[in-house]
């Protein structure tokens, strides 16, 4: 290749790291829209033939549909039939909705007795169709700690970790390795904070005979909401930190050539106040779309009732007179040298 040539590459490929890191350059005040301005948190989005389906953190799991990213998109009921005997009264956390082997299956975290207010284990529900209704799968949880007041869980987090807050377990995440291999995600809440990793059986719905869960990340802060994205220079994980409630949360990548051993992973921040001008952008979850594409939807806190960012200090679910809500963004993820970027923000239909 001639130098000039070789140059020119060269340049090419340190912007595109760049923008993987950094995120594409705004236009100075302008920023992202989101594309269903109401308050629909963590917001786990499927395709199907028939266009998108949206599920989000609420009463037993509302959730939206559209026939593209952009929308319009439209609001329907919750769509878990019920609790499981298992789980008292309380919001469902954090869902992820993935088609196995025909059956589509919603991961969901409810309250359980014996953990305080809010601590909460992890079920599974399926259905024949993406927009449900869902049905809880089993008679005990999925994952719960062995403290719990529940029947016992098939991943039950043995032996116990005197060093993580007795607070349960929340943010399930389906992956499906390349090698055919069933793993679920999901977090042990609040500080410290950990990502584990369980192996399932092959439908899904079960943990794995003999699998033990393993701890593959560790923060003294907040982490959460993982997603996990296999590529061919090594597995991505996306995840949410800091506080939820405050225009700081943001989303971070990293990246292993393992999966069960994140101890040596590359690691940057995706998504922040600073890159994208929005309030908080978290909970993010990855789809692939028609032709090969890859869109990511996350949440971000909007205020006073329009589409634009809160803006400023503070918890933003403490200030009702600001109506704040975490609306849902979607944007176009391309991936250069094994690592993800932002090339453009779906605006809303």
């Amino acid at each position: 290749m001639p130098i000039r040539g070789a140059v020119r590459l060269l340049v090419l490929l340190l912007t595109a790291v760049t923008l993987a890191v950094a995120g594409p350059a705004l236009a100075e005040g302008a920023v992202p829209r989101p594309v269903l301005d109401v308050d629909f948190p963590d917001p786990a989005v499927v395709a199907t033939p028939g266009g998108l389906v949206a599920y989000a953190t609420g009463d037993r799991v509302p959730h939206a549909w559209s026939r593209s990213a952009d929308g319009p998109w439209r609001r329907g009921p919750s769509l878990l039939t019920h609790r499981p005997d298992w789980s008292r009264e309380g919001g469902v956390w954090a869902v992820d909705v993935a088609r196995v082997r025909g059956r589509w299956l919603l991961y969901y975290a409810t309250p359980v007795r014996g953990m305080g207010e809010h601590g909460r284990c992890i079920g599974v529900a399926r259905s024949g169709s993406a927009r449900g209704p869902f049905r809880p799968v089993g008679s005990a949880p999925l994952v719960c700690p062995s403290y719990a007041d529940t029947p016992p869980a098939q991943d039950p987090l043995l032996p116990r970790d005197p060093t993580l807050p007795r607070a349960g377990v929340i943010d399930p995440s389906l992956f499906r390795d390349p090698d055919g291999s069933t793993y679920l995600l999901y977090k042990t809440d609040r500080i410290p904070s950990t990502i584990r990793l369980v192996q399932l059986t092959r439908d899904g719905q079960s943990v794995r005979t003999g699998a033990t869960s393993v701890e593959v990340l560790r923060s003294e802060g907040v982490i959460e909401n993982p997603v996990l994205a296999a590529r061919p220079e090594g597995y991505v994980m996306l995840a949410s930190e800091g506080d939820w409630t405050r225009c700081s949360y943001s989303t971070r990548w990293l990246r292993s050539t393992s999966l069960l051993d994140w101890s040596l992973a590359e690691t940057g921040v995706l998504l922040d106040t600073a890159t994208t001008g929005l309030c908080g952008p978290g909970g993010a979850d990855l789809v692939d779309v028609a032709g090969g594409a890859t869109t990511m939807f996350l949440h971000g806190w909007t205020c006073r009732g329009t589409a634009l960012p809160c803006a400023g200090t503070g918890k933003w679910d403490h200030k009702p007179r600001m109506q704040g809500r975490r609306a849902m963004y979607g944007a176009r993820v391309e991936w250069v040298g094994g690592l993800p970027y932002v090339t453009e923000w779906h605006s809303p239909g």
